[in-house]
């Protein structure tokens, strides 16, 4: 089983939405800095997060910008975006999370 812990800034408020089935789930997405060698070069990655157990109650208290942790497994989606560059989303099916402030 693969596990991935992110540290990072919530760039858009959390939402609780309804699936096509009626099952609640919340999402929400995470930016992570790095920075690369000591030097002040800087890295951004993004992870889409997705929370289907009980928390996603409480997700909507999410807003952008407070630093969250998530843990969760890990899923990424290769493709060609319209001008033929290969893309990739990482989203995180969230088994733990929270507001770290």
């Amino acid at each position: 089983m693969q596990q991935l812990l992110v540290l990072g800034r919530a760039t858009k408020d959390g939402e609780v939405l309804e699936s096509k089935d009626g099952k609640n789930y919340a999402r929400f997405s995470v930016a992570v800095n790095e920075y690369l060698g000591g030097k002040k070069e800087e890295r951004t990655s993004f992870f889409n997060v997705l929370i289907f157990n009980k928390s996603y109650e409480r997700a909507n208290k999410i807003k952008k910008g407070d630093y969250v942790m998530v843990e969760g497994r890990p899923e990424a989606d290769a493709y060609l975006s319209n001008e033929g560059e290969a893309k990739a989303n990482m989203t995180v099916f969230a088994s733990k999370w929270r507001v770290l402030k």
